[in-house]
């Protein structure tokens, strides 16, 4: 089996280069993306001409990618959110699809707690009051004692809970697969999503997207939340309403939002211009450590799989 591999996320190897030469050394052809940036359906169609593998970010892949590219025969997805693969079509064409579903949990879990403490004490917004000329304090508040619930009890999740520890908050949370030992270990309180949008001072998100899950968060749920409460999505786009948190957040000056996740990426919409949201561009992954870990992994498992 020929071992020809395009790498489509632009970031691979640039932490660091061992999961290149890893590959190298196991004998793949390897080819980067040249464009620096997530590959349309017509760029991957173009660039996936002769190879049998592929590490992908976030780019779609669907019938007409595989159709066109019948020698594909592996697929690894950088990251845990497989959203973007067709993987019906590519279960049909015996393409195996694997993922990253460990590394990226401290990078994520950390990120979301930065965000609640940025926007508990209005670090971000005091910033750039300050780069305006503003001479302005914002009037923040602690963490300690505050009630935080979290949609979903998985990995990142958990671990958000453990850092979250010396904050001795009330944490409840809602998950489909309730793991009572954890959840009795940290005082976690089961509840149902009303209930945790009505009584918590911070909600953040940590579900994969599904079409069950689609919008989880729209106009009903942010009505339900205190008109001072932060929602916090490091998890997947389009698990919240957009266009329904736009409108909350301009009618409700003191309720603020972060998001690193978008339904469409690059994002570009109306969120930008406003005050009371904080919005970074997909980032939960991006730490050093993170990025080796994930990039080795990916590595090590094509060798594997064409090992076999």
């Amino acid at each position: 089996m020929e071992r020809k591999i395009l790498i489509s996320t632009s970031s691979y190897g640039k932490v660091d280069s061992k999961p290149l030469e890893l590959l190298e050394q196991a004998g793949f052809e390897v080819t980067l993306n040249p464009y620096g940036s997530k590959l349309s359906i017509s760029q991957s169609i173009e660039l996936l001409a002769g190879q049998t593998a592929l590490i992908a970010g976030t780019e779609k892949l669907n019938a007409e990618i595989f159709d066109a590219h019948p020698q594909l025969k592996y697929i690894c997805r950088l990251g845990t959110g497989m959203d973007s693969v067709d993987l019906d079509e590519a279960k049909n064409r015996n393409i195996p699809v694997e993922n990253t579903p460990n590394a990226h949990v401290d990078g994520v879990a950390e990120l979301c707690l930065s965000g609640i403490l940025d926007l508990h004490r209005e670090v971000s917004f005091a910033h750039h009051n300050l780069k305006q000329g503003v001479w302005k304090k914002p009037m923040g508040s602690l963490l300690k004692g505050k009630t935080i619930g979290l949609i979903g009890l998985g990995k990142v999740a958990k671990r958000l809970v453990e850092l979250l520890q010396p904050f001795n908050m009330k944490i409840l949370a809602v998950d489909k697969y309730w793991d009572s030992d954890f959840a009795k270990q940290y005082n976690v309180e089961q509840v149902e999503l009303d209930y945790l949008l009505q009584n918590s001072g911070i909600v953040s998100i940590h579900i994969p997207f599904s079409p069950e899950n689609k919008n989880v968060i729209s106009e009903r749920e942010l009505n339900l939340m205190n008109s001072s409460a932060i929602l916090i999505n490091t998890s997947r786009g389009g698990l919240i309403n957009e266009v329904d948190l736009l409108t909350h957040l301009k009618a409700n000056s003191m309720f603020k939002a972060y998001l690193d996740t978008y339904e469409s990426e690059p994002y570009t919409g109306e969120l930008l211009s406003l005050d009371n949201i904080l919005l970074t561009p997909h980032i939960g992954s991006y730490a050093k450590e993170v990025r080796l870990n994930m990039e080795m992994e990916c590595a090590e498992k094509i060798i594997a799989y064409f090992n076999k």
